[in-house]
């Protein structure tokens, strides 16, 4: 039973572009409402797709760069944080928290793609 759990987890870093395609027909399926499901799918992917960065970053660096990924996502709230509070002169955390995993997911998901191509140009061409 362990052994099933670890493998799910391990198949769902490793192709979370498959696990985002499926998490979003089940959202689809119980929302009914296509743009309610769209944001659950990216609320719901920001760990998988910062645990797949970070997973090849290690596979391609063979560097550990968890804690400043960790570093960027703190920044990055702070970022958000910063552009509600000028534009509406007050910090709702709850809308600035969902707009942090908009852009997060935003973010790894093009470096995602990005570490990916270049993954696959270095195996081939180099």
């Amino acid at each position: 039973m362990s052994q099933f759990f670890i493998y799910t987890i391990a198949f769902i870093v490793s192709a979370p572009l498959f696990f985002l395609f499926l998490l979003y027909f089940f959202s689809r399926k119980l929302f009914r409402n296509k743009r309610k499901a769209v944001h659950q799918t990216t609320h719901l992917m920001v760990p998988v797709l910062v645990l797949a960065v970070h997973v090849l970053f290690v596979v391609l660096f063979n560097q550990n760069f968890f804690p400043w990924i960790l570093v960027f996502l703190l920044g990055l709230l702070a970022f958000s944080m910063i552009i509600q509070y000028k534009i509406h002169e007050e910090v709702l955390i709850y809308k600035s928290f969902k707009s942090f995993l908009r852009l997060s997911f935003l973010f790894f998901a093009l470096v995602y793609v990005g570490l990916t191509l270049y993954g696959i140009i270095a195996r081939l061409f180099l």
